[in-house]
């Protein structure tokens, strides 16, 4: 349960063995690469950045074939979905196994095949997509019985054809009254144009496109042989004619879709390829040697050397160290139980601790437990989550990650349960059970408890910090910022209890003595860093105006009451609007079950995510501003997070 120890490592190597070495290093996985570039001095020595091969290209090349491929395959691929398919989940390899598989595996004669479909495909549809528009346009024209050829051939007169706003059909009709060698007529027309023919006289002509421009008139140039109607008929067919090809194209594609899951393989490897050829970015190198720095779990140093010797056998040198404590570079691993584990996306939601630091997770978890259940409250509610992610568990191929985030709500189904018992809670109340707290009575009780349980909360946050300042060799540091602070705290809070319950007396006078002795005390201390007299006294009494913050975080901490009790209003309330409907016969019973149904799983919804945000507010705030500051390099593993398999 803490942060992994790392070793740095220096390697010097030949560049002829580049490719062979990070190929044996990306089946270790667990190596984290420094980038050289960014350290100063390397190109003082002469070093430069190694060449990245121009293979790199070749893989990116055939990663975008293959994520084509897979593209176009997936349109016509009849996955399986639902229970069964969550329950099959995605195939599971090793590094070894997905490179073994996808090496047998001839991907560039599927995707030419495929490439070559869906080209053509395209083509056609860009084809119907074009008479499609031909025929839009020629369809307001399809009352002409005159070939479109024709219409131009007209010797003693003018013909145009083209669009008029409809609103302008009124000027229109004026404009064209006063001509008497025009003749013009509405073929057509739609919400927004009249779509006009117009005769016109060579000797009128001209005058006639003057006054069809003062009604915005839009000349339209039809294209074709035939009439507009026997056009428009030619291109449906030849449409429909394209429409069947396309069908069969898609029909062959289809067909190969059985090759999808050999694709899918070859998409995880190759992008691990490229990973593994990228990788050499972040070396330096002479004219044949390659400088290779990074780091390694400590309990893997004795793999990774015998990795090396494997493939580099005697022309290496390779020199192996403790990772500096105060280093902000070396990468964060973490290593916990099955239960902290699940917990471990809320410290990465916060951010990892630095190397010099404790990993928070095993601390946080029980109360981050012990708080939503709290919150969440409920025996049926906690019981649809054990069920439902029990089965989940045992009975689905889940990847890693998920895995985590699933057991997380597993673990904290028993914490919603007990409290739900505490509460004597099951779906707000609808069978009754004796709990030890009557939430709707005993809210003071629960107030108490809930503030009680942020006492021990912030507690144990500053004997963190003072375990911390204690394993620096700050034991002065570890009096001085926790120590006066737990003299003040508890101090103030007995002598407060003073006002509200009777106390012996001289618990009383003990409890102030030790109040001002600690307050004494941060004042004296808390401005210790200040330069002169007057700035280490100003920063003591400011350091003291602090413990108007830890009032503030006590407060906060009676949300664990009040999101218990309001879900548990929520639920009763449900349960009695079901039981009312419920009362009118057997039409009003079966609204009932769906009143009850809905209300209680949308406040089941409601319950969980106040639950599950409200409590990471109490950790990262009120906890881990106490003692935790964060900010730690996760250890990037050698490999690729995987698309399509889980990789082991």
């Amino acid at each position: 349960m803490a942060i992994v120890k790392m070793s740095e490592f220096s390697l010097f190597a030949f560049d002829s063995s580049k490719e062979k070495l990070l190929h044996e290093l990306q089946k270790f996985e667990y190596i984290h690469f420094l980038n050289l570039e960014d350290h100063i001095g390397f190109q003082d020595l002469g070093l430069k950045k190694v060449r990245v091969p121009e293979g790199i290209i070749s893989v990116e090349e055939d990663l975008t074939r293959v994520s084509h491929s897979i593209e176009i395959l997936s349109k016509f691929h009849k996955r399986e979905t639902g229970i069964a398919a969550m329950k099959k989940g995605l195939d599971t390899y090793t590094f070894q196994e997905l490179e073994d598989e996808a090496l047998k595996i001839d991907y560039l004669p599927i995707y030419d095949n495929i490439n070559n479909l869906w080209k053509k495909r395209d083509s056609i549809r860009q084809s119907v997509e074009k008479n499609k528009g031909k025929i839009q346009e020629l369809m307001p024209w399809s009352g002409l019985s005159t070939k479109i050829q024709d219409l131009n051939s007209i010797r003693a007169c003018e013909l145009l054809l083209g669009t008029v706003p409809k609103k302008l059909q009124d000027k229109l009709t004026d404009v064209m009254k006063e001509n008497q060698f025009t003749y013009y007529e509405v073929l057509e027309e739609d919400k927004d144009n009249l779509y006009l023919i117009v005769m016109s006289h060579h000797n009128e002509a001209e005058a006639i496109k003057d006054k069809l421009r003062n009604v915005s008139f839009s000349k339209v140039q039809l294209h074709g042989e035939g009439t507009p109607n026997e056009v428009i008929k030619s291109l449906e067919e030849e449409n429909n004619s394209n429409i069947e090809e396309i069908s069969m194209l898609e029909k062959e594609i289809e067909a190969m879709t059985d090759a999808l899951p050999k694709l899918e393989l070859v998409y995880d490897y190759l992008s691990n390829k490229k990973l593994r050829v990228a990788a050499a970015e972040n070396f330096m190198m002479t004219d044949k040697v390659n400088v290779i720095r990074g780091y390694v779990p400590t309990d893997k140093e004795e793999d990774f050397k015998n990795r090396v010797e494997d493939v580099l056998e005697n022309t290496y040198y390779l020199e192996l160290k403790e990772a500096d404590k105060e280093d902000i570079k070396t990468p964060i691993l973490l290593r916990n139980s099955k239960f902290a584990q699940s917990f471990e996306s809320l410290t990465g939601m916060y951010a990892l601790p630095r190397y010099n630091e404790i990993d928070p997770t095993p601390f946080l978890a029980p109360f981050y437990l012990a708080f939503f259940g709290m919150m969440a409250a409920d025996v049926g509610y906690g019981l649809i989550m054990l069920i439902a992610t029990f089965v989940v568990l045992n009975k689905f191929n889940l990847s890693e990650n998920t895995k985590k985030f699933i057991r997380f709500f597993y673990y904290l189904s028993f914490s919603v349960i007990i409290w739900g018992f505490l509460y004597g809670s099951i779906f707000g109340g609808i069978i009754p059970i004796p709990g030890l707290f009557d939430p709707a009575n005993d809210y003071n009780s629960l107030l108490i408890l809930s503030i009680v349980f942020g006492l021990i909360h912030i507690y144990f946050a500053l004997a963190l910090k003072a375990y911390v300042l204690i394993k620096d060799g700050k034991k002065k540091d570890a009096l001085f910022d926790v120590g006066f602070w737990y003299l003040a705290l508890t101090g103030a809070i007995v002598y407060l209890l003073n006002m509200v319950m009777v106390l012996p007396p001289l618990l009383k006078t003990i409890s102030l003595v030790v109040m001002i002795a600690g307050m004494v005390g941060i004042v004296a201390t808390g401005g210790r860093e200040a330069s002169g007299m007057v700035g280490k006294l100003g920063g003591g009494v400011y350091s003291l105006y602090g413990i108007s913050g830890y009032v503030g975080d006590f407060v906060s901490y009676s949300r664990l009451m009040a999101l218990g009790l309001a879900g548990g209003f929520i639920a009763g309330a449900v349960n009695m609007m079901a039981g009312m409907v419920a009362q009118n016969g057997i039409i009003g019973f079966l609204f009932a079950i769906i009143i009850f149904i809905f209300g209680q799983t949308f406040n089941l919804g409601l319950t969980l995510l106040g639950a599950y945000v409200h409590t990471i507010r109490l950790t990262f705030v009120e906890f881990f501003g106490k003692f935790y500051e964060g900010g730690g390099i996760g250890f990037k593993k050698f490999k690729t997070e995987p698309k399509y398999i889980n990789l082991k």
